[in-house]
């Protein structure tokens, strides 16, 4: 910054008498020019890295889409260098000289030039703006016209949208809860372990709300209060609720904002529900006495678990220790084909991570005689505590 600082206030006050801008050197012009870029660039340049580097470091959340930050903010840190590269090519390109100083072009070009790189500056922002930046280009179909690929588009963010609002309606039902006060102010809360915090940031990046750590316990809390967000998230949500206490929840809020309540379809195996649920109320474990896995879900309510053996096998059986229902599955096949349902719909809690590992783990029990290998599978299993 002082350095391009210095090199203007040089060029504009220690010019020869009678030396005219237009009479410069070319050389002078490129320095000029790029110490204004400079000028220009660094600062924001500058504030964009650190933020980046609080982002790392600090847990800010600037650039973590997850946390409520920009993407296109990210983006355009590093568009800045997209951008002074392009410059500087074209500036090489159109400013050669010969090292006894004979110019290749004419001095009165140079706005020209100027214009041109102006031009190129422009172009490369709308290039990286637009064109590689799914948010715009999303909000901006129309100007690409109807051609195949885009209906294809908008069919696939209607399915992403209705897989969505499932697993979201699932994870509602195991860990949610809709509330009303006394004063007719209506609520959603979440609550979670805080090892599941991305599932929490994906829906306050969506619909808005808050984050709180819970003082005296592993866990973290989402909260929506504001009537905007929440009455997006019931349209959401509405006609996918399977939990009979949160339907009768869901109603009360429906009836304070005039919405109809819409009853739930039966569950199928193409329902998004289960992964949302799953991150909730799920487990997936290994009984190192026998090498044996196994995938669970407790509930207290045994009518969410009741259609889940039909849909995926397994049985439903009351867990004394917990006093809790349980379904719960051993079956190599089952497993396996309830970790291919979750390759179509997958899970965002820390539980996606031993559902990757399963293929993996079968291939090595296998391997009956090489211990070591699964010993070393084990240690890598217990990292990821769920």
């Amino acid at each position: 910054m002082l350095g391009s600082i210095n090199f203007i206030v040089t060029v504009m006050n220690l010019r020869a008498p009678g030396l005219t801008y237009s009479m410069l050197n070319l050389y002078v012009w490129s320095l000029i020019i790029t110490s204004l870029l400079l000028i220009l660039a660094l600062p924001v340049l500058a504030g964009a890295i650190t933020m980046l580097l609080t982002d790392r470091n600090f847990n800010t959340s600037f650039y973590e889409v997850m946390a409520g930050g920009d993407v296109v903010l990210y983006q355009h840190l590093f568009w800045f260098f997209g951008q002074m590269m392009a410059l500087i090519l074209h500036f090489m390109f159109y400013m050669k000289q010969t090292v006894s100083g004979k110019v290749r072009i004419k001095r009165n070009n140079t706005t020209n030039i100027s214009q041109y790189l102006k031009e190129i500056a422009f172009r490369v922002k709308i290039y990286f703006f637009f064109v590689t930046n799914p948010q715009v280009t999303q909000n901006n179909l129309f100007f690409w016209g109807t051609s195949e690929n885009i209906r294809l588009l908008s069919t696939n963010n209607k399915n992403s949208s209705l897989k969505w609002n499932q697993w979201l309606s699932g994870l509602i039902d195991g860990d949610g809860c809709f509330l009303v006060s006394k004063k007719g102010y209506a609520s959603l809360e979440i609550t979670m372990d805080s090892r599941d915090s991305i599932c929490l940031y994906k829906i306050k990046n969506k619909y808005g709300g808050n984050i709180k750590f819970r003082s005296g316990s592993n866990s973290i809390r989402y909260r929506l209060h504001h009537k905007e967000g929440l009455i997006k998230l019931i349209h959401d949500v509405n006609g996918e609720i399977r939990n009979p206490n949160r339907i009768l929840q869901l109603e009360k809020i429906c009836n304070l904002y005039h919405i109809k309540i819409i009853p739930p379809l039966p569950l199928n195996t193409k329902n998004n529900w289960l992964s949302g649920f799953f991150d909730a109320d799920g487990t997936i474990t290994i009984n190192r006495s026998n090498l044996q896995l196994s995938i669970s879900i407790s509930q207290k309510d045994p009518r969410l678990l009741e259609n889940l053996p039909s849909l995926f096998s397994g049985k439903v059986y009351i867990d004394r220790n917990s006093n809790t229902y349980k379904w719960y599955i051993s079956k190599k096949e089952d497993i396996l084909n309830l970790v291919d349902y979750f390759k179509e719909f997958p899970c965002y809690s820390e539980k996606k991570n031993r559902l990757y590992l399963v293929y993996k783990f079968y291939e090595l029990k296998n391997l009956s005689n090489n211990e070591d290998l699964i010993n070393s599978f084990l240690k890598k299993w217990k990292n990821f505590k769920v």
